[in-house]
């Protein structure tokens, strides 16, 4: 059996087109990867490796904050943000349910940023800390944001989470916090 010329033609163009379409989808499906990349979180494993070696370097250490009187509370939260983290803007409502829930523990919040811009952040976000305090946060052993310390009254941090957290770790920092 004999194929004609058009049909030959014929064939060769479904197939061009359908090459084509197929090439099409498969690039709109790489930009969808690649715009989705910057917010999802590295593999499990380098969070936990970068969490634990954060958490130990931190808990045990003595942090100076200042205006901060340590001894005036049995326990301290420090949230240390940044208004250009992601995680942090994405953290927000956790912030702020834990600034205005009851309990007695103070929370201060640390920002590399200015103090305008920094109250501005909050602001913006309803949270609201019982003080902010502007410093780089590698005065404070802080790599990166978000981090939050607990601080016992001598100015020990006693507790620290890295990273954006989980239900399971917001319900620890809550539990924590209505203890003190």
């Amino acid at each position: 059996m004999l194929v004609s010329s058009s049909q030959w033609h014929r064939v060769r163009v479904i197939t061009e087109v359908a090459a084509n379409l197929t090439l099409v989808v498969a690039v709109a499906i790489g930009v969808a990867v690649w715009l989705r990349g910057p917010k999802q979180a590295p593999p499990t494993s380098q969070i936990d490796r970068n969490r634990s070696s954060m958490e130990n370097t931190a808990v045990g250490t003595k942090i100076d904050l200042p205006g901060v009187v340590w001894s005036a509370h049995q326990a301290t939260l420090v949230v240390a943000i940044s208004s250009t983290c992601h995680y942090c803007l994405e953290s927000a409502p956790f912030y702020s349910k834990i600034t205005r829930s009851n309990h007695d523990a103070p929370i201060v919040v640390v920002m590399p940023q200015e103090q305008s811009e920094a109250k501005a952040f909050l602001l913006e976000h309803a949270i609201a800390p019982s003080s902010t305090v502007s410093l780089a946060l590698n005065k404070i052993q802080v790599e990166g944001t978000p981090t939050l310390f607990l601080v016992s009254s001598s100015g020990t941090v006693t507790r620290s989470w890295v990273g954006e957290l989980s239900t399971t770790q917001q319900q620890q920092v809550l539990d924590l916090l209505n203890r003190t």
